[in-house]
C-alpha cells in the first residue's frame, strides 16, 4: 500500500467501490497508475471524477448508476480503456472524444442520449454499443453507424423509434451482416 497523509490506498490492478455511497473520489486516486479496472457503481458521484484521467492504464470503468449527466471530452485521456458501462445515468449527449478511444464496448443503457455520434465510424475497435432505454429516433441514428463501424450488436430496446424504419435505413444490410456473422461465431 502506499501512503497519502493519514489515508491509505491499496495499490492494485482493480479497484471495486460499489454501493458505497461515495459521494466524490479521494484525490490520490489519480495516483494509481496500474489501475487496470475500476468500478463504482452505485455510488452518488453524480459529476464525473476528473481524477480517473490520470489511471492511464485503466481498461475497464463501470460507473453505473453514479446519477452521472456528462461525460467529458477529456475522457480521450484513456486510451487504453476497452470496456465502458454508464448504464442507469442522465447522460444525454456521447462526446466526440469519447469516438476516437479504441472500446470494445460500450453500455449506456438507461440514460437520456437522443443521438449517435457518427464519429464512432472512427472506432475501429467497436462491436457492441448499447444503447437501449434512451431517447433515440431515427434522426439521431446516422446511417454511417450502421453501414461503416465494425458495430455488430447495436442495442436500440425501449428508444422511441420506428423498427420498420430502422430496418429501412441504408446501411441496415451491411449491420445486420455483420451481427449474424457474431452470432455464427457464438454458436
Amino acid at each position: 500500500s502506499q501512503k497519502y497523509g493519514t489515508e491509505e490506498a491499496v495499490v492494485s490492478t482493480q479497484s471495486t467501490g460499489e454501493d458505497n455511497q461515495i459521494g466524490v473520489l479521494p484525490k490520490p486516486m489519480g495516483n494509481l497508475g496500474k489501475l487496470e479496472a475500476l468500478h463504482l457503481t452505485g455510488n452518488p458521484l453524480m459529476d464525473w471524477p476528473t481524477q480517473i484521467h490520470r489511471c492511464t492504464n485503466i481498461k475497464h470503468l463501470d460507473l453505473s448508476r453514479c446519477r452521472i449527466s456528462e461525460i467529458p471530452d477529456s475522457i480521450s485521456c484513456l486510451k487504453k480503456l476497452d470496456y465502458l458501462c454508464l448504464s442507469n445515468n442522465r447522460i444525454q449527449r456521447i462526446p466526440e472524444g469519447m469516438c476516437d478511444l479504441k472500446l470494445v464496448e460500450i453500455d449506456l443503457n438507461q440514460n437520456e442520449v437522443a443521438v449517435i455520434p457518427s464519429a464512432f465510424t472512427k472506432n475501429e475497435s467497436l462491436r457492441v454499443l448499447r444503447l437501449d432505454y434512451n431517447s433515440i429516433t431515427i434522426a439521431g441514428i446516422p446511417n454511417e453507424i450502421l453501414a461503416d463501424t465494425t458495430i455488430s450488436t447495436l442495442s436500440l430496446e425501449g428508444n422511441p423509434l420506428d423498427v420498420r424504419k430502422f430496418r429501412e435505413m441504408a446501411g441496415y444490410d451491411k449491420y445486420l451482416e455483420r451481427y449474424a456473422a457474431t452470432k455464427r461465431k457464438c454458436d
